[in-house]
């Protein structure tokens, strides 16, 4: 049997899946972020623990595990099967039923929840056509899988029709202001421009065959989006609007990293704070049936 082709999103996922964790416990920058990303979910999670979450974009499961452990059913979807067997490690570890869908052929059924358990999709963000429709209360999308797709709009029309009416998604996305300062370091006007009316660019990694394409936003298209898949733009918050990535020495000393913390929590809903973001952070509702 021939192997399956991978894209270079795939590759470089599964290459890194067991490291991953890793790379960002630990680090108290990162602490900081995902503070700030679990409160902002928090505040969009359904009223109802009955309510099913897909976790998009899953990597190794670090938003979709704490819903499911906060009581949510919840499903978790990958381009990379290492990752999703990072989640199905966890899963086992807890106790949890799960069902693995590996790369889905058009000729399977989609399969049916097992026993209330999870349903790890190995699946890309840009062909998500076998989960059936308005199936999720809740989508959270960290790791800004958005980002990796081939093409974001098509991606984001399937994660509105995956929405049940009422339903809410959580994204993270790489903010496109942040990404201008490779082109300045480099002297590339003319890539710079191309950027600056894509959006496009390239993933920075040693090998080549695992550089893949990726979009950057701003918030007005993330606005422009929501608007024509019907959606309601509930907010958004930029990571971290101060430049806690440049001083991670300040992060060590409780009493600073404190205030740093409630100063960021006071600032990050300020678009104009918004160009020191490295990710943004959007919540949108699909409108609840009349």
């Amino acid at each position: 049997m021939a192997k399956r082709y991978r894209t270079p999103v795939e590759k470089y996922h599964d290459r890194v899946a067991g490291l991953y964790d890793t790379i960002y416990d630990g680090d108290p920058y990162w602490e900081i972020v995902f503070v700030i990303t679990w409160k902002n979910i928090l505040r969009h999670l359904p009223k109802s623990t009955s309510s099913r979450c897909l976790d998009v974009g899953c990597g190794t499961g670090r938003w979709g595990m704490r819903l499911l452990k906060g009581g949510y059913p919840t499903d978790f979807l990958d381009i990379s099967q290492k990752m999703l067997d990072q989640v199905a490690g966890k899963l086992l570890r807890l106790g949890k039923p799960f069902r693995m869908v590996p790369a889905l052929s058009k000729d399977d059924p989609a399969p049916a929840d097992p026993d209330g358990g999870a349903i790890l999709w190995h699946a890309s963000i840009d062909d998500m056509s076998r989960l059936p429709a308005e199936s999720y209360d809740f989508i959270v999308g960290q790791g800004d899988p958005l980002n990796c797709a081939e093409k974001p709009g098509r991606a984001f029309k399937e994660l509105a029709r995956l929405l049940r009416p009422g339903g809410v998604m959580v994204m993270a996305v790489d903010n496109r202001l942040q990404g201008i300062y490779h082109y300045f370091k480099d002297g590339d006007i003319h890539g710079l421009e191309d950027f600056l009316r894509t959006g496009r660019t390239r993933w920075v990694t040693d090998d080549e065959s695992e550089r893949y394409a990726l979009t950057m936003f701003t918030p007005g298209q993330l606005r422009a989006m929501c608007r024509q898949q019907g959606l309601e733009f509930l907010g958004i918050i930029g990571k971290t609007v101060l430049p806690l990535r440049r001083f991670r020495d300040l992060l060590t000393d409780p009493e600073k990293r404190d205030r740093l913390m409630r100063m960021e929590e006071s600032l990050n809903h300020e678009e104009a704070m918004f160009a020191n973001a490295a990710h943004l952070e959007f919540a949108a509702k699909k409108p609840a049936e009349s």
